[in-house]
């Protein structure tokens, strides 16, 4: 059964990045400049982690996942110059930008000892590197069968983790996010036409470790 949050929730901002025409081939540069990213995230009170996740088929596509302690801590790490100026300016000049970002209303996980089994099963790097997502975005509505959505998906073998979030710029919209052992669970899960699938590449967590596919 999904946890439901109560009280302060937890925040996750869930980034959409397009490289621009001009930056169509730039996918290593882009992936670079996500490690000044993860770097001065890593130094910021009330971080819990991020990941950068890239299409498997458009490989100009990637996402970056970042969850946060609470909303004070996400608006105090990215509402100043350093961040502003120097961090996120190296993702924008590559590629544009589309995200939401908003309280987890639910989630649910495998133990801690099956989530490890599931990453060596996948050759995964680190807690998540090579794993696959599936990222949705959700129009206004009804967020119960979201959450229903994701019991079952918690259920179905290959399941590692998954969240839903409500969109703080889509009064009423959600992104649900599930995380998967391979391309195959991940296509199983992924059964609607606004599904997208990508691979997590890159990760780090609160505790300052950092891992990235070879």
């Amino acid at each position: 059964m999904p946890e439901k949050k109560h009280g302060p929730a937890p925040v996750t901002v869930v980034a959409r990045f397009v490289l621009t025409d001009r930056h169509k081939q730039d996918t290593e540069a882009f992936e670079e400049a996500f490690d000044g990213y993860r770097e001065y995230m890593t130094t910021q009170h009330g971080f819990l982690r991020t990941s950068l996740l890239r299409s498997p088929d458009h490989s100009d596509r990637h996402v970056i996942v970042t969850e946060w302690r609470d909303n004070s801590a996400y608006k105090a790490a990215v509402m100043v110059p350093d961040f502003l100026l120097l961090t996120a300016a190296g993702l924008m000049e590559l590629a544009d930008l589309d995200n939401d970002h908003g309280p987890v209303l639910a989630s649910a996980r495998v133990s801690e000892a099956e989530a490890e089994a599931e990453a060596e099963a996948a050759g995964a790097v680190g807690d998540g590197v090579g794993l696959y997502c599936v990222v949705t975005s959700h129009e206004p509505g009804d967020e119960a069968p979201l959450l229903a959505r994701l019991e079952a998906a918690s259920r179905r073998e290959g399941f590692v983790s998954g969240s839903v979030v409500a969109s703080d710029r889509r009064k009423g919209g959600c992104v649900s996010l599930m995380c998967l052992r391979d391309t195959e669970a991940a296509r199983a899960a992924g059964e609607g036409p606004d599904e997208e699938i990508y691979e997590v590449i890159a990760e780090a967590s609160m505790d300052g470790a950092a891992s990235r596919a070879a």
